[in-house]
């Protein structure tokens, strides 16, 4: 009996073995997808992450922009600033930067400018002013210019040096009195700011406004009718 027993024993342990023996060559297909599964999960981790900053960082560059105040087409120093000349524009938070906030648009309407207003430029607010021009002590004075007797780009809101030509060319200066050539270097440079620029002309010619001291108006006035005169610009201002 107890030999029928434990050949029964037997029995049980083969077949048991030889299924552990069958189940050690079925594929492993099985534990190499459970061997990558970690690798999968935490690359998905890594995309959820960048996409989160991504996010994070545009949502924060967005929130940096303020609205300012844009000029939307040129203005000439020293006039009334209307709204059309104005719009608004998005840009990026420059600390100290001087920039009119955008709403404030309506409240810079009516000042003048103090420099000439350049088209696509953001306003500040030293550029405006509240004072008419030209201002006292000052004239504005209208100079009929040819190529070549002022430098190319000239624009509102430069400083300028007026140069009379007439002596170097050998020319009496526009008075209606002859004098002496040595009389004739009494006439010194003026200095002048640019209030508008208009042209050229068919013939290439153009018209430059210049605010330009009372006294000194009426010599300039005169010598630019007669065409002595000539612009250099001592700086680029607007």
């Amino acid at each position: 009996m107890r030999a029928g027993m434990k050949l029964s024993d037997r029995a049980l342990q083969g077949h048991a073995a030889s299924k552990t023996v069958s189940g050690a060559g079925a594929p492993s297909s099985k534990r190499l997808a459970r061997q990558r599964r970690p690798g999968v999960i935490a690359a998905a981790v890594l995309l959820l992450v960048l996409a989160v900053a991504t996010n994070v960082y545009l949502f924060r560059s967005s929130g940096d922009r303020i609205s300012v105040v844009r000029v939307a087409r040129d203005v000439a120093m020293g006039h009334k600033v209307t709204q059309a000349d104005l719009d608004e524009a998005r840009v990026p938070l420059v600390p100290g930067v001087n920039m009119v906030p955008g709403r404030q648009l309506e409240q810079v309407v009516g000042r003048r400018a103090a420099v000439g207003l350049r088209k696509g430029t953001l306003l500040a607010a030293s550029q405006l002013t509240t004072q008419q021009s030209p201002p006292a002590g000052r004239t504005l004075v209208a100079v009929p210019l040819k190529a070549g007797a002022m430098p190319p780009g000239l624009a509102p809101g430069w400083a300028v040096r007026v140069v009379f030509t007439f002596g170097d060319q050998g020319q009496e200066p526009a008075t209606g009195t002859p004098r002496s050539r040595a009389q004739t270097t009494v006439f010194r440079d003026v200095a002048a700011v640019v209030d508008e620029v208009i042209g050229p002309d068919a013939e290439g010619a153009m018209t430059v406004s210049l605010v330009v001291p009372d006294a000194d108006s009426s010599a300039v006035a005169r010598q630019a009718a007669a065409g002595m005169v000539v612009l250099v610009v001592t700086e680029r201002r607007g």
